[in-house]
Protein backbone atom coordinates (compact mmCIF):
# COMPACT_ATOMS: atom_id res chain seq x y z
CA UNK A 1 0.00 0.00 0.00
CA UNK A 2 1.36 3.70 -0.82
CA UNK A 3 1.17 6.32 1.87
CA UNK A 4 -0.96 8.17 -0.33
CA UNK A 5 -3.53 5.90 -0.76
CA UNK A 6 -6.55 6.18 1.47
CA UNK A 7 -8.41 3.49 3.38
CA UNK A 8 -12.63 3.55 3.37
CA UNK A 9 -13.85 1.48 6.14
CA UNK A 10 -18.06 1.54 6.17
CA UNK A 11 -19.20 1.04 9.18
CA UNK A 12 -22.61 0.09 10.40
CA UNK A 13 -25.31 2.79 11.13
CA UNK A 14 -25.89 2.87 14.82
CA UNK A 15 -28.83 4.79 16.34
CA UNK A 16 -27.68 6.87 19.62
CA UNK A 17 -29.19 5.14 22.48
CA UNK A 18 -30.73 7.65 24.76
CA UNK A 19 -32.74 7.94 28.17
CA UNK A 20 -35.91 8.18 26.00
CA UNK A 21 -35.40 4.43 24.19
CA UNK A 22 -37.67 2.18 25.51
CA UNK A 23 -38.09 -1.50 24.49
CA UNK A 24 -41.41 -1.52 22.31
CA UNK A 25 -43.16 -4.90 20.95
CA UNK A 26 -43.92 -5.38 17.17
CA UNK A 27 -45.51 -7.93 15.28
CA UNK A 28 -43.96 -9.40 12.25
CA UNK A 29 -45.07 -11.78 9.67
CA UNK A 30 -44.97 -15.44 10.50
CA UNK A 31 -41.39 -16.80 9.94
CA UNK A 32 -39.80 -13.89 9.40
CA UNK A 33 -38.61 -12.97 12.81
CA UNK A 34 -34.71 -13.67 12.07
CA UNK A 35 -34.88 -11.81 8.95
CA UNK A 36 -36.55 -8.91 10.58
CA UNK A 37 -33.42 -8.34 13.60
CA UNK A 38 -31.14 -8.86 10.85
CA UNK A 39 -32.66 -6.16 9.02
CA UNK A 40 -33.07 -4.10 12.17
CA UNK A 41 -29.31 -4.68 12.59
CA UNK A 42 -27.97 -3.33 9.51
CA UNK A 43 -30.32 -0.21 10.36
CA UNK A 44 -28.52 0.32 13.70
CA UNK A 45 -31.30 -0.46 15.68
CA UNK A 46 -31.08 -2.57 18.70
CA UNK A 47 -33.63 -5.30 19.08
CA UNK A 48 -34.16 -8.28 20.51
CA UNK A 49 -35.20 -12.17 19.56
CA UNK A 50 -35.35 -14.34 22.66
CA UNK A 51 -34.74 -17.93 21.04
CA UNK A 52 -34.65 -21.39 22.34
CA UNK A 53 -34.05 -24.52 21.61
CA UNK A 54 -36.30 -27.08 21.59
CA UNK A 55 -36.63 -30.51 20.33
CA UNK A 56 -38.62 -31.22 17.20
CA UNK A 57 -40.41 -34.63 16.51
CA UNK A 58 -41.47 -35.51 12.82
CA UNK A 59 -42.47 -38.98 11.27
CA UNK A 60 -39.00 -40.28 10.68
CA UNK A 61 -36.55 -38.44 12.75
CA UNK A 62 -35.98 -35.77 15.73
CA UNK A 63 -33.83 -32.83 16.12
CA UNK A 64 -33.14 -29.77 18.06
CA UNK A 65 -34.11 -26.54 16.69
CA UNK A 66 -33.42 -22.94 17.83
CA UNK A 67 -37.03 -20.70 17.29
CA UNK A 68 -37.97 -17.62 18.58
CA UNK A 69 -39.47 -18.23 22.43
CA UNK A 70 -42.52 -15.32 20.95
CA UNK A 71 -43.71 -16.73 17.42
CA UNK A 72 -44.24 -13.51 15.45
CA UNK A 73 -43.00 -11.02 18.04
CA UNK A 74 -39.80 -8.38 18.17
CA UNK A 75 -38.65 -5.86 21.03
CA UNK A 76 -36.97 -2.80 19.34
CA UNK A 77 -35.59 -0.21 21.71
CA UNK A 78 -36.54 2.69 20.05
CA UNK A 79 -38.02 6.41 21.13
CA UNK A 80 -41.91 6.37 20.60
CA UNK A 81 -41.48 9.32 17.46
CA UNK A 82 -39.27 6.19 15.55
CA UNK A 83 -42.32 4.01 15.63
CA UNK A 84 -43.61 5.23 12.23
CA UNK A 85 -39.95 4.13 10.52
CA UNK A 86 -40.14 0.77 12.06
CA UNK A 87 -43.62 -0.13 10.25
CA UNK A 88 -41.78 0.73 7.20
CA UNK A 89 -39.93 -2.16 7.16
CA UNK A 90 -41.93 -4.43 5.12
CA UNK A 91 -41.91 -8.18 7.53
CA UNK A 92 -43.24 -5.89 10.06
CA UNK A 93 -47.36 -5.88 10.41
CA UNK A 94 -47.81 -3.54 13.28
CA UNK A 95 -46.91 -2.62 16.51
CA UNK A 96 -48.59 -3.72 19.25
CA UNK A 97 -50.86 -1.74 21.76
CA UNK A 98 -51.81 -2.13 25.24
CA UNK A 99 -54.90 -0.07 26.53
CA UNK A 100 -54.78 1.99 23.12
CA UNK A 101 -50.71 2.94 23.13
CA UNK A 102 -47.69 1.34 22.36
CA UNK A 103 -47.00 -1.53 23.81
CA UNK A 104 -43.80 -1.55 26.04
CA UNK A 105 -41.60 -3.99 27.63
CA UNK A 106 -39.66 -2.89 31.10
CA UNK A 107 -35.81 -3.28 31.04
CA UNK A 108 -36.35 -5.64 34.11
CA UNK A 109 -38.31 -7.85 32.16
CA UNK A 110 -36.37 -8.07 29.03
CA UNK A 111 -33.39 -8.66 31.26
CA UNK A 112 -35.44 -11.59 33.32
CA UNK A 113 -36.09 -13.45 29.76
CA UNK A 114 -32.40 -13.65 28.60
CA UNK A 115 -31.41 -14.27 32.33
CA UNK A 116 -33.80 -17.36 32.03
CA UNK A 117 -32.52 -18.45 28.52
CA UNK A 118 -29.12 -18.23 29.68
CA UNK A 119 -29.94 -20.27 32.76
CA UNK A 120 -31.67 -22.85 30.98
CA UNK A 121 -34.46 -22.33 33.13
CA UNK A 122 -37.81 -24.38 32.16
CA UNK A 123 -40.49 -22.11 31.85
CA UNK A 124 -43.50 -21.78 30.05
CA UNK A 125 -45.05 -19.19 28.36
CA UNK A 126 -49.04 -18.84 28.69
CA UNK A 127 -51.85 -16.93 27.08
CA UNK A 128 -54.73 -18.61 29.03
CA UNK A 129 -56.89 -16.77 30.96
CA UNK A 130 -56.87 -15.02 34.56
CA UNK A 131 -59.39 -14.41 36.60
CA UNK A 132 -60.05 -14.46 40.63
CA UNK A 133 -60.36 -17.95 41.63
CA UNK A 134 -58.70 -19.62 39.35
CA UNK A 135 -56.45 -22.62 40.89
CA UNK A 136 -52.87 -22.83 39.30
CA UNK A 137 -50.01 -24.66 40.04
CA UNK A 138 -46.42 -22.84 39.95
CA UNK A 139 -44.28 -24.32 36.69
CA UNK A 140 -41.01 -22.70 38.10
CA UNK A 141 -38.52 -20.84 40.39
CA UNK A 142 -38.50 -21.32 43.95
CA UNK A 143 -42.08 -22.33 44.37
CA UNK A 144 -42.01 -24.98 41.74
CA UNK A 145 -45.07 -27.75 42.30
CA UNK A 146 -46.92 -25.49 45.05
CA UNK A 147 -50.80 -25.33 43.86
CA UNK A 148 -52.60 -22.00 44.65
CA UNK A 149 -55.59 -19.38 44.20
CA UNK A 150 -55.67 -16.27 42.35
CA UNK A 151 -57.24 -14.28 45.18
CA UNK A 152 -57.12 -10.78 43.66
CA UNK A 153 -55.96 -8.58 40.20
CA UNK A 154 -54.59 -6.00 40.56
CA UNK A 155 -55.03 -3.33 37.68
CA UNK A 156 -54.29 -5.89 34.54
CA UNK A 157 -50.37 -5.95 35.26
CA UNK A 158 -50.12 -7.45 39.29
CA UNK A 159 -51.77 -10.27 40.80
CA UNK A 160 -52.08 -11.99 44.30
CA UNK A 161 -51.74 -15.70 44.93
CA UNK A 162 -52.70 -17.66 47.76
CA UNK A 163 -50.15 -20.60 48.33
CA UNK A 164 -52.41 -22.57 51.26
CA UNK A 165 -49.67 -25.51 51.34
CA UNK A 166 -46.85 -22.83 52.28
CA UNK A 167 -49.44 -20.43 54.61
CA UNK A 168 -48.04 -17.51 51.48
CA UNK A 169 -49.38 -14.93 49.52
CA UNK A 170 -47.24 -14.34 46.74
CA UNK A 171 -47.95 -10.96 44.38
CA UNK A 172 -46.91 -11.35 40.76
CA UNK A 173 -46.04 -8.65 38.08
CA UNK A 174 -47.00 -9.65 34.70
Amino acid sequence: MREDEEIIVELPKIKVVDKQTQWFVFYVKAKHELTTERLLMRDGYTSYLPMVKKMKEWSDRKKMVEEPLFKSYIFIKIRKNQIFDILQMSSIIKNVKFDGEPAVMRQQHIDLIKELIVRKTNFEIRDKEVFIGKEITVKSGPFKGQKGIIMELRGKKRLLIRLDALDFTLEIEL
